[in-house]
């Protein structure tokens, strides 16, 4: 089993630990990073100040669904991009931690 990181706005959290994460409608895919701090990279940038990780429990049957993505620049980031094909069932994600950015 991998583990990769999702990140997101903090009002969705219920809704994910409901129904899970869904796919983009654009490209099909659920966006991920390899650790914690760089998924928060991505929601920070979006002006979100109240948000939420998620370790992200990849099997080894659903490894080729992950994909390495190129839609965001990793000289920028300094990191690489990653988005999983399809959406990702509550039973494969985890609630990690709680940030408040919002006094920063």
């Amino acid at each position: 089993m991998k583990t990769y990181y999702h990140a997101t706005d903090y009002s969705n959290l219920a809704s994910i630990l409901d129904t899970g994460l869904k796919a983009s409608k654009i490209d099909g895919l659920v966006y991920l990073a390899k650790t914690e701090e760089d998924a928060l990279k991505f929601v920070v940038l979006r002006g979100y100040t109240k948000i939420v990780t998620f370790k992200i429990k990849i099997y080894k049957r659903d490894e080729d669904k992950v994909i390495e993505t190129f839609d965001h620049n990793p000289n920028f980031f300094k990191c690489r991009s990653f988005g999983y094909v399809g959406d990702i069932s509550p039973d494969k994600i985890v609630p990690s931690k709680r940030y408040d950015l919002s006094g920063v």
